[in-house]
């Protein structure tokens, strides 16, 4: 006998009794036997009227994912309170996960020390634990996206002066800046305002006051000085630096002055990279973008994956700046990074004692019993 028979057996059974209802009538069975019957069928209408409402709940749930991965993408204008709040979460790097009830209505829960209140001691302590942590880890990313995203701007640069040099017409201020600095022979760096928009620095009118270090501030200035009176015509070139500049202002190139490591005036062209070396290997490996424009402190450093010391952490923070929504679960002992997304919210509700997906599970057990 098969594993399934008593239960196939208990099925064909049910459903024989109700399809041959008019036999059992005029058969005299018992009334009790005929409630059974009707019980069994009231039961399976149930169920499949359950089952079409947990499958419009299942394309829903899809729906809200779509939903909140357009609103962080800037492609859909969230209208709904939850749209709003969704999109605020994710795109600020909080945790949440969201459900749909029965008659199809969306519920944000943000995870927060509040939420967690109410789990048992050991799960709440650890994932308060966890979520303090967050705090820090969502700190660390908007460092790590604000020096990505100024050091692509930089190299955004870069192209746009290359397009420049090819004939496109200036359209930013920072572009007309830089053409007209350049049109008059005088050094012009491509750098950043205190708000990280691009300016073109006129480096004679400066006195060089961006620079950060004192020393090579002083070396600058005094090199500028110099150079403004070459051009002025009341100095003479006598340093190799110097004859380069005027090469390049002859030519018509754009240049720079800066200062090496040895606290020497050199000069340079916004274009132009930091040759390789064994000193920069992961400035290297970054497409080969190390500009001599890019500041230092903009620059990729080991310090900034060191930051995340947990593997979680690392997930979470690849989420946060891929603006995906995530929320934090723990398995045995181990906290882990989930993306709320349709899996995930599904797998809640599936493990959701309360829901209508376990009162389903029950009518279908109601039903063979």
């Amino acid at each position: 006998m098969s594993l399934f028979s008593p239960l196939s057996n208990a099925v064909l059974g049910k459903l024989s009794a109700i399809s041959g209802a008019s036999t059992i009538l005029g058969s005299g069975v018992s009334s009790n036997r005929l409630a059974s019957g009707n019980n069994a069928l009231a039961n399976i209408q149930a169920t499949l009227d359950q089952a079409k409402t947990n499958a419009g709940k299942q394309q829903i749930m899809a729906s809200v994912q779509l939903r909140i991965q357009g609103i962080a993408e800037g492609i859909v204008e969230p209208k709904e309170i939850w749209e709003k709040v969704a999109g605020f979460l994710t795109l600020t790097g909080q945790p949440f996960v969201y459900s749909v009830d029965d008659q199809g209505q969306v519920e944000i829960q943000e995870q927060s020390l509040d939420t967690v209140a109410n789990l048992p001691a050991g799960r709440r302590d650890k994932l308060r634990t966890a979520l303090e942590r967050l705090d820090e880890v969502r700190l660390a990313v908007d460092t790590v996206v604000t020096k990505g995203s100024l050091r692509n701007k930089l190299v955004g640069a870069v192209s746009r002066i290359g397009e420049l040099e090819n004939f496109a017409p200036a359209k930013e201020q920072w572009e007309r800046d830089f053409q007209l600095t350049k049109s008059t022979g005088r050094p012009v760096l491509v750098g950043l305002d205190a708000n990280g928009g691009l300016r073109a620095i006129n480096q004679l009118d400066s006195n060089f006051d961006y620079v950060e270090d004192p020393e090579k501030r002083l070396v600058l200035q005094q090199a500028g000085r110099e150079l403004q009176n070459i051009l002025n015509g009341t100095g003479t070139a006598t340093k190799s630096w110097q004859f380069e500049a005027l090469g390049f202002k002859a030519s018509g190139d754009d240049y720079f002055l800066d200062v090496n490591d040895e606290n020497e005036v050199v000069v340079l062209h916004n274009t132009e990279r930091r040759p390789a070396s064994g000193a920069r290997p992961l400035y290297q490996q970054n497409r080969n973008q190390d500009y001599h424009i890019i500041p230092s402190f903009l620059k990729p450093a080991p310090e900034d994956d060191r930051i995340f010391r947990e593997k979680w952490e690392q997930e979470a923070s690849a989420l946060i700046q891929a603006k995906k929504p995530f929320h934090l679960d723990l398995v045995g002992d181990r906290i882990v990074v989930r993306e709320t997304n349709f899996a995930s919210v599904r797998r809640l509700d599936l493990l959701d004692t309360t829901s209508s997906t376990t009162r389903v599970a029950q009518a279908t057990v109601n039903i063979l019993s």
